[in-house]
């Protein structure tokens, strides 16, 4: 009885939310519009950078790189020839990208295709790195991993073109691609947690040594886990460029891996449903307090997400939903012992 009454629940809830993103898609403000955009593009990164730090333990913080590789490769292949001439003026654009260009309906084999290079570049980073270094070490090869990028989009001028960046991008990213996407991942996170294989990448997570003695493959169980991740962040930068119709090496700063940190740990390690939902709060905050970044103190928006970070982790260390998920049984019985 209560498995039909959730599986209700579950079709009207998402019945009703498909149909607000169809009113919303052309009557709702522009700047809600768009924070509702930033919310799942967050929430998508944040759903597979959770499944490697969360679920599986392993401290990866390059994120911010892999999107990075899918921002640019969805703009090499949505924008349009006429704007690619105007934008490399100094170097001709490198072949094949100054060939052709996909039409809208082509924007889903972008995103795909900017998940797998995105998954391609997490594989020849992860073999080594998962295979030999764990903790603070995996850290610091991961961040390296992401300034390298960084420092080759700063460079690499005929693919990139430099610290200029790209304007003119069709801005195809909508409430039905960042939602749509989001649903995606985020069903596929909770079908990896909720599987014999997301078992395995929690016992790996408590002790290798112990989850390697009970048979379990761990450089390849983490090396997934790690591509899954690095999928995510890739199909997350190319909705982010193709919303905001510019893209340049700046916005993937390690200041955007910081951002995931908050979201996860303030959801809860491990909780794929929590990072969902801090990840448009997350979105809120940061729109709703530029208003701290003044010309007198630049940067204080960033101070404000540094001490919440901090109170997070003393006071507040499991986040919202600690390791659990989001469920209909949850929310009734958080009702009940409120009324109790």
């Amino acid at each position: 009885m209560s498995r039909r009454r959730n599986l209700v629940l579950t079709l009207i809830s998402l019945a009703l939310l498909a149909a607000f993103l169809g009113w919303a898609e052309g009557n709702l403000d522009r700047f809600l519009w768009r924070l509702l955009n930033f919310g799942a593009i967050y929430a998508i990164a944040a759903v597979g950078y959770n499944l490697i730090n969360g679920v599986t333990g392993q401290f990866s913080l390059g994120p911010h790189g892999f999107m990075l590789i899918g921002a640019y490769l969805v703009t090499l292949l949505v924008l349009p020839l006429n704007q690619k001439e105007l934008v490399w003026l100094f170097q001709p654009l490198a072949w094949p990208f100054s060939e052709f260009t996909l039409p809208y309906s082509g924007f889903v084999l972008a995103l795909l295709g900017a998940g797998l290079l995105a998954a391609v570049a997490g594989l020849i980073v992860g073999i080594p790195a998962l295979r030999a270094l764990r903790g603070d070490y995996l850290a610091i090869a991961t961040f390296g991993f992401g300034e390298i990028i960084f420092v080759l989009a700063c460079n690499l001028m005929p693919i990139t073109n430099g610290p200029m960046g790209i304007k003119g991008i069709p801005q195809y990213t909508n409430l039905g691609w960042s939602f749509g996407a989001l649903a995606l991942v985020t069903y596929a996170a909770l079908r990896i947690k909720n599987s014999s294989y997301g078992r395995a990448l929690r016992a790996i997570r408590e002790d290798e040594l112990v989850a390697e003695s009970m048979g379990i493959n761990v450089l390849r169980h983490k090396l997934m886990a790690f591509l899954f991740s690095a999928f995510c962040a890739g199909v997350a930068g190319g909705l982010y460029a193709t919303l905001v119709g510019t893209v340049s090496p700046d916005p993937f700063r390690f200041f955007m891996t910081f951002y995931l940190l908050i979201i996860i740990v303030f959801g809860g390690l491990g909780s794929i449903t929590g990072s969902v939902v801090t990840g448009f709060i997350f979105a809120a905050l940061f729109e709703g307090l530029r208003f701290l970044d003044t010309a007198t103190i630049p940067g204080m928006r960033m101070v404000f997400f540094a001490v919440l970070l901090v109170v997070v982790m003393i006071f507040f260390r499991r986040g919202l939903f600690g390791e659990s998920e989001f469920s209909w049984d949850w929310l009734f019985g958080l009702f009940r012992r409120g009324r109790a």
